[in-house]
């Protein structure tokens, strides 16, 4: 497997890690109920979507019978995820303890690279299985 697909794989189940521990702590510590939001993007973008990635980047090219378009990028995708998710994730949990504060517009900036991260992640793939076979 490529260091991305394990990447991802590995993140996935540190964000489940991350997700299933805030969803105890909220039954043994009510005050940290606030964290809704953060555990709900743990567990779904972090653990779910993280996972398919790994597992699209893994399986998807060899069921097209090519190589992935661009290692690089994908690369660059798996950073972009996760310091887009740890800093969305960090910004909304000082914003729901800390408001009215700057934390907001950092949790959208943050937000907007998990994003463009996504988009990149729709671009590698569309570049490794749309793309028509060479002819050699």
């Amino acid at each position: 497997m490529s260091k991305t697909t394990l990447g991802f794989i590995y993140a996935s189940l540190f964000y489940l890690f991350l997700g299933a521990t805030l969803g105890v702590g909220f039954f043994m510590i009510p005050e940290v109920r606030g964290l809704r939001t953060v555990h709900t993007h743990w567990n779904l973008v972090g653990f779910v979507t993280f996972m398919i990635f790994g597992v699209a980047y893994h399986v998807l090219p060899r069921f097209r019978g090519r190589p992935l378009y661009s290692e690089r990028l994908a690369w660059w995708q798996f950073w972009l995820a996760n310091i887009g998710l740890l800093g969305l994730t960090l910004f909304m949990a000082l914003d729901a303890y800390f408001a009215p504060g700057p934390y907001r517009p950092l949790a959208g900036a943050f937000g907007a690279v998990l994003a463009i991260s996504f988009y990149l992640f729709i671009y590698v793939m569309a570049r490794t299985l749309l793309e028509p076979l060479k002819e050699h």
